[in-house]
């Protein structure tokens, strides 16, 4: 062979392997900032919490708000696979400590963080966010960002009724959600999302271990994703979480319809070493579903939902709820007017306490809204918000009310 011959076949065989090698995608991944901000003021009246012969009583008037700021960034690969992160910082001030009075606590100002990846094949995410059954979720629908019935970050009550009434549980689970956030909460986890077909989605969570509150050790915790060493076993947590849900969305001539169900459980390690240091006798396999329906014609939007959840304890504790409201959309103008109840036997509470009692525990939450779009991510909100509770306690029975005026801005 000549060295010319050799030089052109060598060529050849370098243009032939590099050629075999996937280009880069066109572009690399850019950030881009979006987020929210809720802003509220209260007025009305909140039920006092009764402790013996000690009342604590609350100040009806309130300014409440929350925001995030959210840093997304993703690249569309020449396959067709779009790759990209997601990371949501607290517009507000959520580092509160963790301490031996505080376990519940966070040091951490992120609310979610993760990578994902989506394409003809369906869309998988992996890090500190959300389970499939609550990004797919469907039920009442309410005009008021921040309030309503799915997932709120508002609520018109006091401590200790939250402590209390189990019928809500708001201290333990998402309380007024219609899907299984709350289980796992952010805790790290994989998921995948099926491709969509004739209307029908699937979606399959998994996350290794979640605990109820925070911990030095940084093992899992729900509210608050973040990295985590490995844990005990023996750590008063949940462990190997799964959450299987389905959804369906069409439409038939001018009616859409959407409707979602999924379902959780988790396993339990039993020990002393969790964040409190003794011992959890209370804590037992997770199981949790809820399912919901929403049909919609000429801007009206009814919904509706329901669901149980034994709030991962051993005895009867399971909170059974239900939800129904109307959306009504005209353009600049939205309102809403909706129902949640929720009921729970409370049978972890076999022992009398200061704020609350073995017996079934109700909790009904009415709520009416409106909005008025003032321009593109600027509207007024307005509403009524009133929380009926009965139970077996004077805290029970702390019913509530308010007056709801606020702004909501999306960007």
């Amino acid at each position: 062979m000549s060295l010319r011959t050799g030089l052109a076949a060598s060529t050849a065989l370098v243009a032939a392997n590099l050629a075999a090698v996937p280009t880069l995608a066109a572009d690399p991944i850019k950030l881009e900032l979006r987020g929210f901000w809720n802003s509220y003021i209260t007025l009305g009246r909140i039920g006092s919490d009764i402790v013996g012969t000690t009342s604590t009583r609350y100040r009806p008037e309130t300014f409440r708000y929350e925001g995030e700021i959210w840093f997304t960034g993703s690249t569309k690969l020449d396959n067709g696979t779009t790759v990209g992160i997601r990371i949501e910082l607290e517009g507000w001030s959520n580092n509160t400590g963790i301490s031996a009075n505080v376990p519940g606590g966070t040091l951490d100002q992120i609310d979610e963080e993760y990578l994902f990846a989506f394409g003809n094949w369906g869309r998988i995410e992996f890090g500190a966010t959300d389970a499939a059954s609550y990004k797919t979720q469907t039920a009442s629908p309410s005009v008021m960002p921040g309030w309503g019935f799915q997932d709120p970050s508002f609520a018109n009550k006091g401590a200790g009724y939250n402590a209390a009434n189990n019928a809500g549980r708001s201290g333990t689970n998402t309380g007024m959600s219609a899907s299984l956030a709350a289980n796992s909460g952010d805790a790290n986890k994989l998921t995948y999302l099926t491709p969509r077909v004739a209307g029908l989605q699937l979606g399959l969570s998994y996350t290794p271990s979640f605990a109820a509150q925070a911990s030095t050790a940084t093992c899992p915790f729900r509210p608050g994703g973040a990295n985590f060493n490995n844990c005990p076993r023996n750590n008063n947590a949940w462990h190997n979480g799964l959450d299987i849900s389905g959804n369906y969305a069409n439409k038939f001539g001018d009616v859409s319809v959407r409707v979602s169900g999924g379902y959780m459980t988790a396993g339990f390690d039993r020990g002393a070493t969790g964040p409190t240091g003794v011992a959890d006798n209370t804590g037992g396999r997770w199981k949790s579903w809820a399912a919901g329906a929403q049909i919609n014609y000429s801007g009206f939007t009814l919904g509706g939902g329901l669901g149980r959840d034994n709030n991962g304890l051993r005895r009867n504790n399971a909170t059974r709820w239900y939800t129904a409201a109307m959306m009504y959309d005209a353009g600049r103008w939205q309102m809403s007017a909706g129902w949640w109840g929720g009921r729970n036997n409370d049978g972890n509470a076999t022992v009398p306490t200061a704020q609350n009692a073995p017996g079934k525990d109700k909790v009904n939450v009415f709520e009416l809204g409106t909005t008025c779009a003032l321009s593109p991510g600027i509207r007024l909100v307005a509403g009524l918000n009133y929380v009926m509770g009965s139970g077996q306690s004077k805290s029970e029975k702390a019913d509530a009310w308010a007056i709801i005026l606020g702004t909501a801005l999306t960007f």
